[in-house]
């Protein structure tokens, strides 16, 4: 029943490019999992972003987090369904070594596909 119910077994049906948050903090859906899926993915070349909030459970209670989360989450369906530029997080990612630093929130209007 695990493995039938498990969705890293099912990573390989996702189409549709899909946006994700994963929390350190999550005791529900712990990060290791969300990492898992998100890994899984990348690797089967799914067109896949994590977003992760340190300071987040299974929801984000910081204000800034939650405002960071709706300005990506605007910009994510944006590109998809409205055919914006897409921001750079979604092009190039935002490091570890700069989270916090860098938001990637800028448009990238380079032409490059994400």
């Amino acid at each position: 029943m695990f493995i039938k119910n498990s969705p890293i077994f099912a990573a390989d049906k996702v189409t549709t490019p899909l946006l994700m948050m994963s929390n350190r903090g999550d005791r529900a859906v712990t990060f290791v999992q969300g990492m898992e899926f998100f890994t899984a993915l990348r690797r089967l070349g799914k067109k896949a972003w994590l977003l992760t909030y340190d300071h987040g459970d299974h929801s984000l209670n910081d204000e800034k987090d939650r405002m960071d989360l709706q300005v990506r989450i605007a910009q994510f369906f944006d590109h998809y369904l409205k055919g914006a530029p897409p921001p750079k997080w979604m092009t190039e990612g935002v490091p570890a070594r700069l989270k916090g630093v860098e938001t990637g929130l800028e448009l990238d209007t380079s032409g490059k596909v994400p």
